[in-house]
């Protein structure tokens, strides 16, 4: 019987003191984030006013000349003719802080017209449960083992616990850039122990370089 992971590091996700510290790394928060894409749909004017660039009654479409309009919108909202609304599904869900934005980038001087370069934004990755309502795995329990024993770097098991109503995973090849203003603290982060791993986890998962202690623990778990 293998020894797991989240079996040695108890609890798995600490609350934070009063008041929460400024959110960091391993942070658990929740946010409404988006199921990525693998078929295009697109949000097209069903009535659009060619003169005045109005368009109204919007629909789901999956439109040939997606990115390459005839004409551009200019309302309800600008809409240049390279430019598309994306349909694309949502719910909201616990995610772990990768970065939180650097303060430094607003004193950098704007060009006029140009670029923003501090957008507030916030990588994070999205935690998925591993098993339904009903207690039902969602995943094959051997798959889940192994990952339970660091066998894939882009996968980290996380158990019920905190703000973590089910056993779930974390995703790190699903990262998605979320505005601070939608980032809800839940008051938890990671084990700081657990911090260390993942960040030399994300370390082998990007780079492909050696990610210790990442690598050691999972030798060590492997055994």
């Amino acid at each position: 019987m293998p020894t797991f992971l989240d079996e040695l590091f108890t609890p798995f996700c600490v609350k934070l003191g009063t008041p929460v510290a400024p959110p960091a790394f391993g942070h658990i928060l929740r946010t409404p984030a988006y199921y990525p894409h693998s078929a295009l749909h697109v949000w097209r004017p069903k009535n659009f006013d060619a003169k005045t660039g109005i368009a109204s009654d919007f629909n789901v479409a999956s439109a040939k000349d997606a990115f390459s309009r005839k004409f551009p919108i200019f309302g309800p909202q600008h809409l240049a003719t390279n430019e598309e609304f994306i349909f694309v599904r949502a719910k909201k869900r616990p995610v772990i802080l990768i970065q939180a934005p650097d303060p430094k980038l607003a004193t950098v001087p704007r060009v006029s017209g140009g670029g923003k370069l501090a957008r507030n934004l916030a990588p994070v990755a999205l935690v998925y449960s591993a098993v339904d309502a009903a207690g039902d795995a969602k995943f094959d329990p051997a798959f889940l083992e192994r990952v339970r024993i660091l066998e894939y770097p882009q996968f980290i098991f996380i158990p019920r616990g905190g703000p973590v109503a089910r056993d779930s995973i974390a995703r790190f090849d699903e990262l998605q850039s979320v505005d601070v203003n939608q980032l809800e603290p839940t008051g938890f982060a990671l084990n700081p122990e657990i911090v260390t791993i993942v960040k030399s986890q994300l370390c082998f998962l990007m780079t492909g370089l050696a990610g210790q202690p990442f690598q050691d623990w999972a030798t060590e778990l492997r055994k």
